[in-house]
């Protein structure tokens, strides 16, 4: 058993001068997305168990609230992996990761932090976004995909199974939006992590608290191009009801499906199969994310050409 410490720095650019309540709302927030980052731990390396993690401060400067933390993680290894485990862990937790991070414990940090921040604009707007938060998420995914060797859809199964429960998704979206609230008083104001940082823009796309209070839906809204659908009922008068189809190798199970402006039923009409861009809502219920629509946004012709272009909800 060995006791790992990973320093996180955060620095809120903020120009005022953050109340008391403020600092402890901010640590209480890094606390919590911290610990969800390091249970992600053990699901990217291989025979790696994290009997405990703690998030402590280092130092912490209230005028400009800077903050300089260090995740401490108690882990150990399964036997048979014992002389290979180590060095890998030497390497992943001592090495600069890029130029923009100090260890991977930032890196997971950034990840829970903007995968529960796009959560809350998708929830704020009843819709998928291609927000700024989601871009970010999925370039650090990218950046975990070739730090761990595991690929990018690895990953993110990883961590959208970390928030498959109700409390778990309601939770990471709570934390995200307490997170930035310091930011949000007065200007934007971006938030550093080591050597890169969340923009005022990004943030003035997370909503604010009352927002994604307990009274809206927790949707999980997922885009897919170009995938192939089986029509099993179909109403040329209606694009809200009379329609089920099921998505080929991404949900076997008929689903209720509403036909979006601009695509026209008469494109889906009479055909046995579709190549389509859809969105797939996934509505919370109490044993987790379960499909229950899909929405066409753009319907391909036999060229493999979208006749319309899925749309994207403005910036």
């Amino acid at each position: 058993m060995a006791e790992i410490r990973l320093p996180i720095s955060i620095v809120y650019e903020i120009e005022h001068a953050p109340s008391v309540n403020e600092v402890i709302e901010a640590l209480k927030a890094a606390d919590a997305i911290a610990s969800d980052a390091a249970s992600l731990l053990p699901s990217l390396i291989d025979g790696l168990v994290v009997e405990r993690s703690s998030l402590n401060v280092h130092s912490l400067t209230k005028g400009s609230l800077r903050e300089a933390l260090f995740l401490a993680l108690l882990v150990t290894y399964q036997s048979e992996l014992a002389e290979e485990v180590p060095p890998v862990l030497e390497e992943l937790f001592s090495i600069t990761v890029s130029d923009k991070y100090d260890t991977i414990a930032t890196v997971l940090f950034l990840i829970v932090l903007v995968y529960g921040s796009s959560m809350a604009i998708d929830i704020a707007k009843k819709t998928f976004t291609d927000s700024i938060p989601r871009r970010k998420l999925e370039e650090l995914i990218d950046l975990l995909a070739l730090e761990t060797g595991k690929t990018p859809d690895d990953i993110r199964s990883v961590v959208n199974a970390r928030f498959q429960k109700p409390s778990a998704a309601k939770r990471v979206v709570r934390e995200a939006v307490r997170f930035f609230r310091p930011c949000q008083n007065g200007n934007v104001a971006p938030v550093t992590f080591d050597r890169d940082e969340i923009t005022s823009d990004a943030i003035r796309q997370i909503p604010y608290g009352k927002e994604v209070e307990k009274d809206h839906d927790f949707n999980r809204y997922e885009r897919y191009s170009g995938a192939h659908l089986e029509l099993h009922a179909q109403d040329r008068d209606r694009t809200t009801t009379g329609w089920a189809a099921v998505v080929k190798g991404v949900y076997d199970k008929r689903l209720k499906v509403r036909v979006v402006d601009p695509v026209q039923t008469s494109e889906l009409w009479g055909q046995d199969e579709i190549v389509a861009d859809i969105m797939i809502v996934s509505k919370l219920t109490s044993d987790g994310y379960t499909p229950s629509e899909i929405q066409v946004t753009a319907v391909w012709p036999t060229d493999g050409r979208p006749v319309f272009q899925s749309r994207r909800d403005p910036e």
